[in-house]
């Protein structure tokens, strides 16, 4: 695997040949969503040959780059976010593989050089007019006379075969054998005798796509690839070669921009469209969604080189990045408005001797894109086909940990699933019962957990945000109710980062043992989340303070024997550490959603010593909330996968209609639906998780993209969990509803999804 550093420096490599080398006529066509023509592709690709770039995927052997997936995808994202055309993938990335590994030495040593010199164009003969998706129903035949094939037959959505010198070809050799068994992959040369095409008139006008029609082809034995009758395992081979691509995260970043660009010129209502309210919230959504199919590329990219794959990677991302991309499509011609009703098929074959096209013009040419964008759910197999695939192969839970990682993992799922009760046995404990009296916390402690992501100087282990996030990935799954994220963490990283005097040290050094468990009192009546101790004031009094004001919701606020109070003084925002039996506090609460103690906290002339204000709040607050929250979203993943595994397991087991739930597609689609937001989730999670420590703008950016994500996702795969439980699932008595309450009230804890959609859109922009 390439160092970063040797990835970056390719990066500037890239960046720089195709500042000089990339034409800009063909950049503006691209950028603008226009037509491109036969030359068009044509001459980027000698362009790239020139350079040996032309092939990335190819060995060395054959004259190509001989890329690793990393460089692929670096060289992939910096071409489309230059605005070069895309090369067209059925030579290069289709038939080539086949052929190298199929083929014989003269197939190679003929078609190879030709495909990589852009001497031949090639064109894909798989769909046939009853044969899309359910490709092994194709009809078209090859009988065998001598030393050649006769074929007959129909192939339609043919794209560029107009262009085509070369068709790669399945036809039925062996018309009694079963529908995958015999058929023959066979090279067509598109110049024969019986070859005619009819185009086909797409949706936004243009022409790209055609019937084929194959009347008495004669095609030599030597185009035959491979073995007759095992063209099926060739084109398999075909579509699962190219593992990573099918994403496409550099044309959703350029997409995104464009849009973003758009938004802010077009005018509607006296204002720009970036800044209607309903419109930004769209926008913002559609960033973080992209930064989610770029981290999970990323994170499936490196999952696949360790060998941890489960075949389901390709699926995964052909579905998101189609996904993505009609969304920003269908958001650009909705920038349009009513200016998208003077489309015509013609904007999208600008002259540009007439100079750049204004506003207005690119405007009109939004619905041609927007259509023809409605292609890329269907072609390379369905978004139906993809969730079949993903709902085979993709279910189980991820390994995406280190081996220090997963041994942490291992100890931790160890003890929960030898000692701690599962949710639907559990007594529930009185509201105003100690959360950090259980014989649990002691066992957390003498395991060093508590003390896990304290400092050394306290006695804690110093652990990162990743190993953070692992624990409370188990906690989620056991559905752990012991304070750890309101108290040892939130409040930890707290008073980690404050001036360390004795009080701050003393208090940590008991949360590392687990003799103390302060919780944070913060959220005023009005304000979920603020950073200027909303609800509650300090005024000096004599050698202390004296605190008043309310605090909502106070999470494990009725037994907890400590607080963290936030409240406004002469200084700014301090914190204050108030005794739960203080003269002048009163708490009133209760068991609130998820089964844990929540109080509202009363401070009406509350005097503490002048030693219980720890420090400024401030920045340190915020920071330990973000770190919080990741490790919040940590916690959701655990309890998403714990819902969607429980949920696979049912409906392999409850049987309807004389066959398992599990055996309808419906309910197979809903399972991928599930992994596919859990997957998103997921990546935004752990790159929040790993980011750099000392970039608190870029890691407030990502906690809140990740919580807002987690958020979304968990409300839909506990919906969709309670509706495939059925009946079971709207009792108390499966885990099933226990996850997903405590996923509401994730959700809901240190700021929503609509905060953190606004946050994220505010940081972005600063």
């Amino acid at each position: 695997m390439p160092h970063e550093s040797e990835l970056k420096d390719f990066r500037d490599e890239v960046r720089a040949f195709l500042r000089d080398q990339l034409p800009a006529d063909l950049r503006r066509k691209v950028l603008d969503h226009q037509r491109l023509d036969k030359q068009d592709f044509l001459r980027w690709h000698r362009i790239l040959h020139e350079r040996g770039w032309v092939a990335p995927n190819w060995p060395a052997e054959f004259g190509g780059a001989n890329w690793s997936i990393e460089r692929r995808n670096v060289f992939d994202e910096e071409c489309a976010l230059a605005g070069a055309p895309e090369t067209v993938p059925f030579g290069l990335r289709m038939v080539a593989p086949v052929i190298m590994a199929y083929g014989s030495d003269w197939q190679k040593s003929h078609f190879l050089p030709r495909i990589l010199n852009g001497q031949d164009w090639w064109c894909q003969g798989y769909s046939e007019p009853g044969a899309g998706s359910d490709l092994a129903s194709l009809t078209t035949r090859a009988r065998r006379v001598g030393d050649t094939f006769v074929v007959n037959g129909q192939k339609t959505w043919t794209t560029y075969a107009q262009y085509a010198d070369m068709m790669f070809c399945l036809a039925r050799t062996n018309p009694d054998a079963k529908a995958q068994q015999g058929i023959s992959f066979l090279l067509i040369d598109m110049r024969s005798p019986g070859v005619s095409l009819r185009p086909i008139r797409t949706l936004d006008g243009g022409e790209e796509i055609n019937e084929v029609f194959l009347d008495d082809v004669m095609v030599p034995l030597s185009h035959l690839v491979g073995e007759a009758d095992r063209g099926w395992t060739y084109a398999k081979y075909l579509l699962s070669h190219e593992r990573f691509g099918a994403a496409r995260v550099g044309r959703a970043k350029r997409e995104l921009g464009h849009l973003q660009r758009l938004a802010a010129q077009r005018v509607v209502d006296g204002r720009p469209l970036a800044e209607d309210p309903v419109f930004a919230h769209r926008l913002t959504q559609l960033e973080i969604d992209t930064l989610a199919l770029e981290q999970t590329n990323l994170r499936l990219i490196a999952r696949d080189q360790r060998g941890a794959g489960h075949g389901a990677e390709a699926s995964i991302l052909k579905y998101l990045g189609s996904t993505l991309a009609q969304r920003i499509s269908e958001a650009l011609v909705d920038t349009a408005g009513a200016q998208a009703l003077a489309y015509q098929s013609a904007a999208l074959e600008r002259d540009y001797a007439q100079g750049e096209p204004t506003v207005e013009q690119e405007l009109q040419a939004m619905p041609g894109f927007y259509l023809n964008l409605r292609k890329i759910s269907i072609y390379g197999g369905t978004d139906e086909v993809q969730k079949n695939l993903i709902a085979k192969l993709a279910l189980g839970a991820p390994d995406d940990y280190t081996g220090d990682e997963r041994a942490l993992d291992d100890a931790v799922a160890r003890y929960l699933q030898d000692r701690y009760p599962a949710p639907g046995g559990r007594a529930r404990p009185p509201a105003d019962a100690d959360p950090a009296a259980t014989p649990h916390w002691r066992a957390f402690a003498d395991m060093g957990l508590l003390g896990l992501g304290l400092p050394a100087s306290a006695g804690g282990m110093q652990a990162g945000l990743p190993e953070i996030c692992i624990l409370m990935q188990q906690f989620g799954r056991h559905l752990v109710t012991e304070p750890y994220d309101a108290s040892t963490l939130l409040c930890g990283q707290l008073l980690g980062r404050l001036p360390e005097g004795p009080a701050v040290r003393a208090l940590l050094a008991g949360m590392a043992q687990g003799t103390a468990a302060p919780v944070l009192a913060h959220a005023g009546p009005d304000s979920e989340w603020a950073l200027d101790g909303a609800g509650a004031t300090a005024e000096r009094q004599g050698d202390g303070w004296v605190l008043n004001g309310v605090k909502r919701h106070v999470p494990h606020g009725m037994g907890a024997r400590q607080f963290l109070v936030t409240a406004r003084d002469a200084a700014g925002v301090g914190l204050f550490l108030v005794e739960a039996d203080a003269p002048g506090l009163t708490r009133e609460g209760g068991l609130g959603l998820d089964g844990r103690g929540y109080a509202d906290i009363v401070l009406a002339a509350c005097p503490v010593p002048a030693a219980a204000r720890l420090g400024e709040a401030g920045a340190a607050l915020e920071q330990a909330a973000d770190m919080t929250r990741v490790a919040l979203c940590a916690e959701a993943l655990g309890i998403m996968q714990a819902l969607l595994d429980a949920t696979r397991e049912h409906v392999a087991a409850r049987r309807q209609f004389g066959q398992a739930l599990g055996g309808f597609q419906a309910v197979q689609h809903r399972l991928a639906d599930m992994l596919l937001v859990l997957e998103q989730a997921r990546s935004l999670t752990w790159t929040a998780a790993r980011s750099d420590l000392d970039d608190a703008p870029l890691r407030g950016r990502l906690a809140s993209a990740a919580k807002a994500r987690c958020g979304e996702a968990a409300r839909y795969i506990s919906q969709q969990s309670i509706q495939l439980h059925g009946g079971m699932g709207m009792t108390d008595e499966l885990a099933v509803g226990h996850h997903a309450k405590r996923l509401l009230a994730i959700e809901y804890t240190l700021g929503d999804t609509r905060h953190h959609i606004n946050r994220y859109r505010q940081l972005a922009r600063a």
